[in-house]
């Protein structure tokens, strides 16, 4: 019977049971009024062992135990999370392998323990260390492990907060490798410490895998495997050591496996032992490998002069040499990750790179690099040509050998000597044209591209009404053209010049003249053009027109004038006199009135250019007449008195009725007096006149109105 209930028992205990702890440790701070914080720090297996994937409890179980061992109370820690901890060797050469995880999980919380009663044991187990631990009993799933720690009581020693260690325990121990490891620890109070090699001890087992409450105090050590001990925690040579001052845990594994360690640091005021904090932890030794291997990239190019950068491909190291392989000097080294090297010259060169340098795992790597000055090839372009400039020489030059291979490219249709430095071309149409060149020079190119600009040559072209009279002022056409803006300068011939586009001359003189037009430009194609048009202007004589007047004073009693042409180079004439035109060179004029009179004589030369002249005559003196009668009876008889007048520069006629009443009056020597309702009978006239000359004269006198 007694068989089957324990059967029974370690059936229901199975889903709890976990083989996954790894390691723990407990320690508290001392907060004033008897309140402490307790820090519960436990170590899981993350990785393929823990096959479940099975977490730290949500709840730790703190329990607490008098002076006397017995249990007081339990409190309840919850766990906030829980993280990996690093896998580093304290060998920077070695590598652990990539499977090995530990997680950590911190619980904490405030426990009020009451002075005055001898001091409290703090308590935490758990079941179950991993059956791969080889230093403890063939059976070690049934021991389990307790995290204790002592409060002192502070009626007697004053408050207290105990050590707390550092640095976390190591996560790995690499085989056949001597290690010397701080595990330090620090006390908030300045007690003196000490360490030591301690055993673990029991705590939980496959029946009760957390109990709640813990066991009371004291707890039983694990029970050593054959051939270990709580000296010999584990295979090393020589021993481990635990530095009893310095905190140095000191040791050389030598066997492969998972070792359950426990080293404590104790804490003495007075020389009285006041608390002891054990770290109960899982040492891992492993096969670690070497980690660093030196590397550099191979030379990818070796166009880019002489100055190179080194691409560092090596792995698990952290600092490095370099030697650029330039024989004769000692500056041609770096420590730099990647350096950049100016060598001082063209050539081959056997670089080489240190991983580690001083290491005993350090690694070196070489390789070949050559550098050659970098190929720059350029032309200069000329300037702006001219389409009459053609060919032109182009000449490459930069940084390159006698031997390189030069190829211009000019554009379709156009084929130069393809391989020489210097050549010449000749483009057939106006405009931009790329130009090319590129070089070819221990395998690395270059190339160089400009644009070569031709311009058409400046055409020069005019024209103008080429004749005429003195003075001439001829229209000009200017038909010149460039593809850039140009100034000109005309030559008119005759001393003269101007430089607007279209000029604007008066020739004053006779004869022929040669017209020249110089356009220039100073952009696109800059040149100078001049076109000549001899005899282009031909500016004629005029003819001099000059007459005379026989007499050229006379009076309206002879009023009887003979003109006669004088001219020169006349061949046609034309006088108008009074309105009428006379074709010939001799003739005679009979004046109607007296006054200054214009005779004007026009002249036309052979060539059609004509001249004038104005010839004056006076006719002078005076007639007035006045009829004796009139009779305005209808007939068209005699129907008007007026006086005949000629010579009259100023009148007035005034006709008075036989009462001295005035009837008529008029200012113009050729209005009259139509009597109109006028009854017949005698009437009175006066009138007055002044010559052209200085004489006035007044005439006074009667006529007869008949019916």
């Amino acid at each position: 019977m007694r068989n089957l209930v324990a059967a029974l028992l370690l059936a229901l205990a199975q889903p709890l049971l976990a083989t996954h702890i790894l390691g723990g440790e407990m320690y508290y701070t001392y907060l004033g009024n008897d309140n402490y914080q307790v820090t519960l720090r436990l170590y899981r297996d993350c990785g393929p062992a823990n096959t479940n994937n099975t977490a730290l409890d949500a709840i730790a179980h703190i329990g607490i135990f008098n002076s006397a061992g017995v249990w007081i109370n339990t409190v309840d820690f919850q766990l906030p999370m829980e993280t990996t901890m690093p896998v580093v060797t304290d060998n920077p050469c070695l590598t652990a392998p990539p499977s090995i995880c530990t997680r950590q999980g911190i619980y904490t919380g405030t426990i009020h323990l009451p002075s005055g009663t001898g001091g409290y044991t703090l308590a935490y187990q758990r079941c179950c260390r991993s059956p791969a631990v080889i230093n403890i009993t063939s059976t070690p799933n049934a021991q389990g492990m307790t995290c204790t720690v002592f409060v002192p009581d502070p009626s007697v020693h004053g408050p207290n907060s105990s050590p707390a260690y550092d640095d976390d325990p190591p996560m790995v121990l690499c085989l056949d490798q001597t290690s010397a490891i701080e595990q330090l620890a620090t006390d908030p109070d300045g007690d003196s410490l000490a360490y030591a090699l301690c055993p673990p001890f029991q705590g939980g087992d496959i029946v009760n895998v957390s109990p709640n409450p813990p066991t009371p105090p004291p707890y039983t050590p694990i029970i050593w495997a054959p051939g270990y001990s709580t000296q010999d925690q584990l295979n090393s040579t020589p021993p481990m050591v635990f530095g009893s001052q310095d905190g140095v845990l000191t040791l050389h594994p030598t066997t492969i496996g998972n070792f359950a360690v426990s080293i404590c640091v104790s804490e003495y005021r007075n020389g009285v032992l006041l608390s002891t904090v054990i770290r109960d932890f899982r040492f891992l030794v492993v096969a670690c490998s070497q980690a660093i291997t030196a590397s550099l990239a191979d030379q990818q190019d070796h166009c880019n002069g002489l100055e190179v950068q080194m691409t560092n491909q090596s792995t698990g190291s952290s600092f490095y040499h370099w030697d650029f392989g330039v024989d004769g000097t000692l500056a041609d080294t770096s420590n730099a990750q990647d350096p950049s090297f100016t060598y001082p010259a063209p050539g081959t060169y056997t670089i080489t790179l240190v991983a580690n340098p001083g290491w005993p795992c350090a690694d070196t790597a070489t390789s070949v690099y050559t550098v050659h000055d970098p190929v720059h090839v350029e032309f200069t372009a000329p300037p702006n040509l001219c389409s009459d400039q053609m060919p032109v020489t182009l000449t490459a030059t930069g940084n390159f050998g006698g031997s390189a291979d030069i190829q211009w490219d000019f554009g379709g249709g156009v084929s130069p000597d393809p391989t020489a430095a210097t050549t010449t071309v000749g483009f057939s149409t106006l405009g931009a044209h790329a130009v090319t060149v590129t070089a070819t020079d221990n395998g690395c190119t270059d190339s160089y591209t400009d644009s070569v600009r031709i311009f058409p040559v400046p055409t020069v072209a005019f024209a103008t009404d080429t004749n005429g009279c003195v003075p001439f002022q001829p229209q000009f056409t200017n038909g010149s053209s460039a593809w850039t803006p140009m100034a000109f300068h005309w030559d008119l011939g005759d001393g003269t010049t101007s430089n607007d586009s279209i000029p604007v001359h008066l020739y004053t003189t006779a004869g022929v003249y040669d017209i020249t037009l110089t356009v220039s430009t100073s952009s696109g194609c800059i040149t100078s053009r001049s076109l000549t048009r001899p005899s282009l202007v031909s500016v004629w004589p005029r003819p001099v027109a000059m007459a005379t007047a026989i007499p050229p004073v006379t009076s309206v009693l002879f009023p009887d004038i003979t003109f006669t042409d004088h001219s020169v180079d006349a061949v046609q004439w034309d006088f108008l006199v009074e309105g009428v035109h006379y074709d010939t060179t001799s003739f005679t004029h009979s004046f109607k009135d007296a006054g200054w009179y214009s005779a004007l004589q026009t002249v036309t030369s052979a060539m059609g250019c004509t001249d004038t002249a104005t010839v004056r005559v006076f006719i002078g003196d005076h007639l007035f007449f006045a009829p004796s009668a009139f009779s305005p009876n209808g007939d068209q008889l005699n129907e008007v008195w007026r006086p005949s007048v000629k010579g009259a520069r100023a009148y007035r006629l005034d006709i008075f009725d036989r009462w001295g009443h005035l009837v008529f009056s008029t200012t113009d020597p050729a209005q009259g007096w139509d009597g109109k309702d006028a009854p017949p009978g005698m009437y009175a006239y006066k009138a007055w006149l002044t010559e052209w000359g200085p004489l006035e004269k007044e005439y006074n006198g009667s006529f007869v109105l008949i019916r």
